[in-house]
């Protein structure tokens, strides 16, 4: 009888990782962003980029009309100018903070940590700055005008059809606001507990959502340039919601970062006990609350 040949298997052997093995490319997880949901894909609002210009073109003549107001011997003329181009250009960078949190972004330099046995995400300090430098430079701009025409000393040509009263009324109540803004931190971050979630809002008065009564968690459509997350809970009446919403551009982890981390924790409750320590900050930072990222 003739001996068969001996037939090699086909199964590969088993190789033991070294300090040297690579990773196969083809089953390796890219763990770099935060891929955003289907409703903020390709959402960039086409508005952005004529804005920018257009703020651009309006500094740049206001600046002009303050260097050209040096000679005009009313000290307040170039004071005016320059507050007002101060007003404008802080929406630069406000622009540029909101367009980059509706986009696939990623977790370096993102505001968040553990916080009194909750997890605190702040707003990206770029928009905060912006809009402090707004509030002042609005109220400066507020003040010259109001003052300065009330005592004579400024000359505004064409005059807008505002009384020196109100403008100063305006410089008030928008520093008494940035007082509020900045002794209140509630008003510009997000605060996710183990029983409920802190909206960042834009008065002092909290806006609480506990998480057995969120019903829905989603964001509110493609045509929504601003990234919005909605949370829809069951209203006062039997059949209605309420919903409430989160501007998530503006916080440092973005728009597809904030969806999937309440996403994460709303069907996960018996995770959410993470919240109170540095684990939710870390499954944060290691993209973990992404389905396809999890582990």
């Amino acid at each position: 009888m003739t001996r068969q040949p001996h037939t090699v298997s086909p199964d590969m052997p088993t190789m033991v990782a070294g300090p040297d093995a690579v990773a196969d490319p083809r089953t390796t997880q890219v763990r770099n962003y935060f891929p955003p949901p289907r409703e903020l894909r390709g959402n960039l609002n086409g508005w952005t980029y004529p804005a920018v210009f257009l703020v651009a073109v309006l500094a740049t003549f206001l600046l002009a009309q303050a260097a050209l107001a040096l000679d005009s011997g009313e000290p307040l003329q170039p004071a005016l100018h320059i507050a007002a181009a101060a007003w404008v250009v802080s929406y630069l960078p406000m622009l540029s903070a909101t367009s980059r949190g509706r986009s696939r972004i990623r977790i370096e330099g993102a505001r968040f940590a553990n916080d009194q046995d909750a997890l605190v995400v702040r707003r990206s300090l770029g928009y905060e700055v912006a809009l402090v430098v707004c509030f002042i430079s609005l109220a400066t701009l507020c003040a010259i005008f109001g003052i300065g025409t009330w005592t004579g000393t400024l000359t505004v040509n064409p005059h807008p059809p505002i009384p020196p009263w109100l403008a100063v009324a305006v410089a008030v109540a928008v520093l008494v606001y940035l007082c509020v803004y900045a002794r209140r931190p509630e008003i510009r971050r997000l605060v996710l507990t183990p029983m409920h979630i802190v909206l960042p809002t834009k008065t002092s008065v909290a806006n609480m959502v506990s998480w057995t009564s969120i019903e829905q968690i989603a964001v509110v459509s493609r045509n929504n340039s601003k990234g919005t997350i909605r949370i829809s809970r069951p209203g006062r009446k039997p059949g209605r919601s309420v919903a409430k919403r989160i501007h998530a551009e503006k916080l440092s982890i973005g728009s597809a970062a904030t969806y999937w981390l309440i996403r994460f924790y709303h069907e996960n409750p018996d995770l959410r006990v993470e919240l109170t320590d540095e684990r939710a900050a870390e499954r944060l930072r290691t993209y973990a609350v992404v389905p396809e990222f999890g582990t």
